[in-house]
């Protein structure tokens, strides 16, 4: 068979394995919605980000932020169809060699085994995906049936004498029909999501000065996970469980949990990919279970040195038992702001710890193991910062960048941040950094939240002004000046803006 009879049938053998492809990935969709499935580019997430150098992968979040997730997913399900188009059009070469065009489902079955047997494994969920729920080949079987379904309604394309008919038949209502309804069920199934994380995070919907403590609702969210797919966690059925090199091992329904003795924290939280001057910062009031004496009643062993967290959605953590029993103020949280946890933000239990960027405490608990050494770290093994302590940072919130502002006496105002270090002074220029003036500073509602600071400036002329502001800690150490990217120990630099002094 020469080219110029196989590259007809290949191309028209891709277009039916795409459209099978698209179908299938709405029907899979469709099935995590209803019954649970793991979208197959959520469980590539991991791999693919593991292989991508941590630069490149700071460099993203960085300029993508919450579109980052989003772009990631479009990206594999792209990759997923033209991936199933390309086996679409392996078939339609093998068909038209071998006149065997009653082969799709047998190419099918290939598809599934590959997808079972190599890919869910090497996300991590086992053979056949049997760690994600025994249930899990079994729904891929179907899935992949139906891919073998549709791209064997392409077969008469591939014979020279049924060439007309199959051109109507792919440029008919049939193949249209599927792929305009796999396009709505997953329009209807993504794009709200997809939107609301673009153009609508939590943060978003605050303007202005910032409060001292966040509504529940503005609390900035960041996950591993793609949007709409976080663990959803049923408290009647959920427990705690303590193990590990311990000698009384301990499993804590929330009741039990709730009940022991707890204590309230004012806290803020940062994310490690808060760019200079943004928004994934947020305060709070936490109350739970202090961490060192939770795992003190255990009855902690020697060799216990790391305490190992493992959350629902598969994400880990650890952190060394020296630091933890010093530190009387990291929680097994379960209420934000006087109410249980939101599901967004980690129900039914999470680790909190002050003074960390918020990567360290998993969110959706479900164990704690006393280990020898130091243990998962989803972020860490992308070449994030094992210890991802806060760094000192200050922003502006009024005046906005790019604004326009009457001559006059002009409000600038903002927050100030140093993890458990506290803020001592912040300082703002008007001139770009040239001279600087000292802003006041509201006391903290803890030592570990962030500061709200302001000062009156008035321009002694209209004209364009850069504006930028600084921090110092309680121990006198400036903050960072030289500007650097979030990765990998957290984003440096003072935050500047522009605004422009008018009459009117």
């Amino acid at each position: 068979m020469n080219k110029t009879s196989w590259r007809p049938a290949a191309v028209r053998g891709f277009a039916w394995g795409a459209l099978a492809g698209l179908a299938l990935v709405a029907l899979m969709y469709l099935a995590a919605l209803f019954i649970g499935l793991r979208p197959l580019p959520q469980a590539l997430s991991g791999p693919v980000l593991a292989l991508m150098p941590g630069p490149v992968f700071g460099f993203l979040i960085d300029t993508l932020q919450h579109a980052g997730k989003v772009v990631e997913e479009f990206g594999l399900i792209v990759a997923m169809v033209v991936g199933l188009g390309a086996l679409g059009a392996a078939w339609a070469v093998a068909a038209r060699r071998w006149r065997f065009q009653q082969s799709a489902l047998v190419f099918a079955a290939a598809g599934w085994l590959v997808v079972v047997a190599v890919m869910l494994p090497v996300s991590g969920y086992g053979f056949l995906g049997l760690s994600d729920g025994p249930t899990t080949p079994i729904v891929w079987a179907l899935l992949f049936a139906v891919y073998g379904l549709i791209l064997q309604m392409g077969a008469p394309s591939l014979l020279p004498d049924q060439a007309d008919t199959g051109r109507r038949r792919l440029l008919g209502a049939v193949p249209l029909a599927i792929g305009a309804v796999s396009l709505g069920v997953l329009a209807f199934r993504l794009v709200p999501d997809w939107y609301k994380a673009i153009f609508n995070p939590a943060e978003a919907g605050l303007s202005g000065p910032s409060p001292e403590i966040t509504p529940v609702a503005n609390f900035y969210v960041v996950s591993k996970n793609f949007y709409g797919s976080d663990p959803v966690v049923i408290a009647a059925g959920w427990n705690l469980s303590i193990g590990g090199a311990v000698d009384k091992p301990l499993k804590l329904s929330l009741a039990q949990l709730r009940a022991l003795p707890s204590t309230t924290e004012y806290v803020t939280l940062e994310c490690i990919s808060n760019d200079v001057g943004g928004g994934l910062i947020s305060t709070g009031s936490f109350t739970g279970v202090s961490l060192s004496a939770l795992l003190a009643m255990a009855s902690p062993r020697p060799e216990g040195s790391w305490a190992a967290f493992k959350a629902r959605d598969g994400y880990a953590e650890s952190l060394p038992m020296s630091m933890i029993q010093s530190s009387p103020e990291y929680l097994v949280a379960y209420d934000l702001d006087g109410a249980p946890l939101p599901e967004l933000h980690g129900f039914p239990a999470r680790i909190l710890l002050p003074g960390h960027y918020g990567m360290k405490g998993p969110k959706w608990l479900d164990s704690i193991d006393l280990v020898d050494r130091e243990s998962g770290g989803y972020w860490e093994a992308q070449g994030w910062d094992h210890n991802a302590i806060v760094r000192t940072m200050s922003r502006f919130d009024m005046p906005l960048d790019g604004s326009i502002v009457k001559l006059g006496a002009v409000t600038v105002s903002g927050v100030a941040f140093a993890g458990v270090k506290g803020v001592s002074k912040v300082d703002y220029s008007t001139d770009g950094g040239k001279t600087w003036s000292p802003a006041d500073i509201k006391a903290p509602l803890s030592p570990l939240t962030w500061v709200l600071w302001s000062a009156s400036w008035t321009p002694p002329r209209e004209g364009a002004y850069t504006l930028k502001v600084r921090a110092t800690d309680a121990s006198g150490a400036l903050q960072d000046a030289k500007s650097s990217m979030s990765f990998p120990i957290g984003a440096s630099g003072y935050h500047t803006i522009h605004v422009n002094v008018a009459h009117s």
